[in-house]
């Protein structure tokens, strides 16, 4: 099958000069800069821009190709020369939104700021809009030179405003003020007007058609957000509610997921009192009262909607083995049938963009041996094409397959866990790493995993078990891990383990555990359980002693919040549980501890303090244990630059396969 990126005659040069070599990837390989960063559909389905950056002789390009859906040909690339490009959008037919990224100034100095005496990169973050023929081009904010010199962020697009064609409603903070903004800009010229701002709180608001309808305001930490509600037309902000936001920076108890088209009308996700699964309903900004069902599902978890411009909801997301889309048409559904069968039922399908007609869409496809492709799909012809694979060189046959496997627990309860199986062969039973996930409230799935190729890599089976206490599989089972961190859930963990072990497939010799956050946690706790089992622990931002991280959660979020009422509830009350959490604190128990401990932990990390990895260290070098600790300076929780990636794999492979020997 040709693709518009094959038919770039540079590209196409290179790809036939390259030739396959089937042999697990590197690290280098899986942390690469994807080549194809994006693709858009435009308004009326007749263009579809894909967003490429090559690299040819250690020079780096960017540019856009426009590929005519209906003449099945691509037409003159847009150069954009040596930029660092992330991401393409179209505004209306003609103007094109390409995101641009700094790390240097003009001058090849770093971007970023000296916080004590740690300097950290913050990039610098730019909005070209460019015509589709190339020219007229204009920074966004052209006209608030100020704001261009004082800002390391003006890229948050609020909302396309499909009604305005000329404008879009941006997001920054204003640093004169010290709160977060709303501006009106021009795609044309650039000229910023403002909206509105924010209070010291806000983080941000929820739009339809550039009104903004909802406010989030944040407590310090980010952890207990408050809701504010304004109808069009109000001039005042209502109080809606408090809720705690998760370590996956969702909201935990509601979310509103879309706009719809009817003014002040917006869909929410929530849990009705009572219910397991949670379901989209309509909610008013006039009155603040929840209305009518409109989706809903009693086997599988609904994680959000999928809009056309005009706010028309097409399709839920629900949480299974794959992502899967459930279409309101009963002929969409029956299209998304036929692509799901394209790619024989082995991929995650998820809609992406669509034309305003609905003839046309785009599927962001992946899975556990495909890391993301862009293909094109028209209704009338039924035809499916590839408009670009982000990482070209991971092939198929390269990564490792995953399945996934049922599992019964040793209280007669079932669960669900992934097994990837490295491509080298191999006689006998492998060594397996245990990948426990985060959250806990989160979920591992049938998709590409950077942890689970780097190991199978290696020659290693990975397992992902998702045990009570994860999200994903509706309120009961979610629960079900509540106040049972350091046994419950950890049995489950153990069952998968021996399961494997029970099928011949995993070496019990050759056993290690490794997770970050929750997952930290669990592979700490998992070699206090299991001494003799693992042969290596890695711990990245773990917690490690149960009875400070509430206390800091009481002292950071407040004793009266719902971010420490949820940690109570979900870990246990350190007044009547205190002896069940320092049994459950993996640090109070370091001397029970015998395989080798890798610790690593972000030094700007306010969701699990540092402060958990230097307890753990200080507790296992007390113990007389081998233990590593490796800080990364001026890093948080999440949103880990590549540097940080790489010496995460390179450290974790190096310190399991020195385990395993």
């Amino acid at each position: 099958m040709t693709t518009p990126f094959a038919l770039d005659p540079a590209f196409a040069e290179q790809a036939a000069s390259a030739k396959p070599s089937v042999v697990p990837p590197t690290v280098e390989e899986l942390l690469r800069d994807a080549e194809v960063l994006d693709s858009a559909l435009s308004p009326d389905g007749t263009r579809a821009a894909i967003l490429i950056r090559k690299t040819f002789d250690k020079k780096s390009f960017a540019q856009i190709l426009f590929y005519e859906t209906s003449a099945g040909e691509t037409a003159k690339p847009v150069v954009l020369g040596d930029l660092d490009v992330e991401q393409v959008e179209w505004a209306n037919e003609d103007r094109l939104l390409v995101w641009l990224r700094f790390d240097k100034d003009a001058k090849g100095r770093a971007s970023g700021l000296n916080i004590y005496d740690t300097f950290v990169p913050i990039p610098v973050r730019r909005i070209l809009s460019i015509g589709a023929d190339g020219k007229n081009d204009v920074i966004l904010f052209a006209n608030q030179r100020g704001v261009l010199r004082r800002q390391f962020n003006l890229s948050n697009v609020v909302d396309l405003m499909h009604d305005e064609p000329r404008l879009i409603l941006m997001q920054l903070w204003d640093t004169q003020a010290e709160v977060e903004a709303l501006y009106r800009v021009d795609v044309y010229t650039g000229e910023a007007t403002l909206v509105e701002k924010g209070r010291q709180a806000t983080t941000g608001w929820f739009t339809q058609n550039g009104v903004p309808v909802i406010r989030y305001d944040s407590n310090p930490r980010g952890t207990v957000i408050t809701i504010y509600v304004r109808a069009p037309g109000e001039a005042e902000w209502k109080l809606y509610r408090k809720v705690r936001k998760n370590e996956l920076e969702q909201l935990s108890e509601l979310d509103f997921v879309a706009p719809t088209p009817e003014p002040g009308v917006v869909l929410m996700l929530g849990l009705d009192e009572g219910a397991d699964m949670p379901t989209i309903r309509r909610f008013d900004t006039r009155d603040m009262k929840v209305g009518d069902v409109v989706a809903q599902d009693a086997q599988r978890q609904i994680k959000g909607v999928f809009i056309d411009e005009g706010y028309n909801a097409l399709s839920v997301s629900t949480s299974d083995d794959r992502a899967n889309h459930r279409f309101f048409d009963p002929k969409l559904a029956a299209h998304y049938k036929a692509v799901n069968a394209y790619f024989d039922h082995e991929c995650n399908v998820r809609p992406f963009d669509v034309s305003r007609d609905h003839k046309r869409f785009i599927f962001y496809v992946t899975g556990p041996r495909h890391p993301g492709a862009y293909w094109l799909y028209d209704l009338e012809h039924k035809n499916v094409e590839l408009l670009g694979e982000r990482r070209p060189w991971l092939s198929s046959d390269r990564l490792a397959p995953m399945k996934a496997l049922a599992i019964k627990t040793r209280d007669g309860k079932g669960v669900t866990a992934y097994l990837s199986t490295p491509i080298t062969p191999t006689k006998g039973p492998r060594p397996m790493v245990v990948l426990p996930h985060g959250g806990p409230e989160a979920r591992d799935a049938l998709d590409f995993d950077l942890f689970a190729q780097t190991f199978a890599a290696q020659g290693w089976l990975v397992l992902q078990p998702n045990f009570r206490g994860s999200g994903g599989y509706g309120r009961a089972f979610a629960e079900a891990g509540r106040r049972h961190w350091g046994d419950l859930m950890q049995d489950d963990v153990e069952d998968c383990v021996a399961h494997v072990i029970g099928l011949g497939l995993a070496d019990p010799a050759r056993i290690a555990i490794c997770g970050a956050s929750y997952g930290g946690y669990a592979a700490l706790m998992g070699a206090v359980r299991k001494p003799d089992l693992y042969k290596a622990v890695v711990s990245i931002a773990g917690d490690a002693d149960l009875l400070e991280s509430l206390a800091f959660s009481r002292q950071e979020d407040g004793a009266d919040s719902q971010a420490y009422d949820y940690w109570v509830k979900t870990m246990g009350d350190p007044k009547t549980d205190k002896a069940a959490l320092a049994a459950a604190s993996p640090a109070l128990r370091a001397a029970e501890i015998k395989a080798p401990v890798l610790l690593i932990h972000g030094t700007e990390d306010t969701i699990v303090t540092p402060k958990q990895s230097r307890i753990m260290a200080k507790a296992l070098k007390g113990a007389g244990k081998t233990c590593e600790l490796v800080e990364m300076k001026g890093v948080g929780h999440r949103d880990w630059s590549d540097a940080n990636w790489t010496m995460i794999l390179e450290k974790s492979v190096a310190h399991i396969g020195k385990g395993f020997a």
